[in-house]
């Protein structure tokens, strides 16, 4: 057996239900295979969930639109090349490492050959994406590859109206255990700002920004679900204004203030940075002011 997420449209944050669904797993690196898994995948939440309609997003979809949604096949416009390449490529392109990239020849390779770089492995740890000359930061998580892919949905109007006509959506190779970034995810979130009339927020990545804490705020809100060791965890540490923060990227950092699930910290090196709450108590080492 096999369990793999379908992501549903919710029309407030965080704009997506995850519906995971246990089905007998095909084996077999066959696209027939595959095709296999896709249906198992869909006649269980339609037997659950009959009223939805949902899209296999993917290079083995047989739906209408599926395969062309794809980040492998998606078009997004790149500036500096005057033309569009795949979401795949634009996103491989734009990782930064602590060793080298972003490699920009990845633009002009098939998406499969720029997923499987082997300096994308080779360089160091992974600080930031680059695109069309402007930084973009890994936190939140998957905030760069949803940009770029909703952005690329904007930009090519009749595969937004195919995306907009269902209410579910799933990737076959996505495993939530294995990778982070997932097109079947962003496909849904896009769908929800649209029917919610926020798309208009994507363009620009401020805007978007908010979203994506609008969506962990309400996340926080709704934490009486969360077990009492994840509560204890995040809250134990005591954090104050003055407390220094050791940054994986910015180095030593001071704390000035407090918002509810962001900090605002002061590194000499880059200024002030807003950072997530949740996120530097689990991956930053944070002291007592001396």
């Amino acid at each position: 057996m096999a369990v793999r997420p379908i992501y549903e449209v919710r029309e407030s944050a965080p704009f997506f239900n995850v519906i995971n669904v246990e089905f007998e797993w095909n084996g077999g690196f066959a696209k027939s295979q595959k095709q296999k898994n896709i249906r198992a995948i869909h006649d269980n939440y339609q037997s659950q969930r009959p009223d939805k309609k949902v899209l296999e997003i993917s290079s083995k979809s047989m739906q209408e639109g599926g395969e062309s949604l794809s980040a492998f096949f998606l078009p997004k416009y790149v500036p500096e090349l005057g033309k569009s390449v795949p979401v795949e490529c634009v996103f491989q392109a734009g990782k930064t490492f602590q060793n080298g990239g972003p490699y920009k020849d990845l633009l002009s390779v098939i998406p499969r050959e720029a997923k499987r770089d082997d300096r994308l492995k080779n360089s160091g740890r992974l600080l930031s994406f680059m695109f069309d000359g402007q930084e973009y930061p890994l936190i939140p998580k998957t905030i760069f590859y949803d940009y770029i892919y909703m952005n690329a949905l904007l930009e090519n109007q009749e595969l937004a109206k195919i995306a907009l006509q269902y209410d579910a959506f799933t990737d076959v190779e996505f495993n939530p255990e294995k990778s982070l970034n997932c097109q079947a995810k962003a496909a849904a979130t896009f769908v929800a700002l649209s029917r919610m009339g926020l798309v208009e927020q994507v363009k620009e990545f401020g805007s978007f920004l908010a979203l994506y804490r609008l969506e962990a705020s309400k996340m926080l809100k709704n934490s009486e679900n969360t077990s009492t060791e994840e509560k204890i965890s995040y809250t134990s540490v005591n954090i104050q204004t003055g407390n220094t923060i050791c940054h994986k990227k910015y180095g030593k950092g001071v704390i000035e203030k407090i918002e509810d699930t962001v900090i605002v910290v002061r590194f000499p090196e880059v200024g002030e940075k807003k950072l997530g709450l949740k996120w530097c108590v689990q991956n930053c080492k944070i002291n007592k002011r001396l």
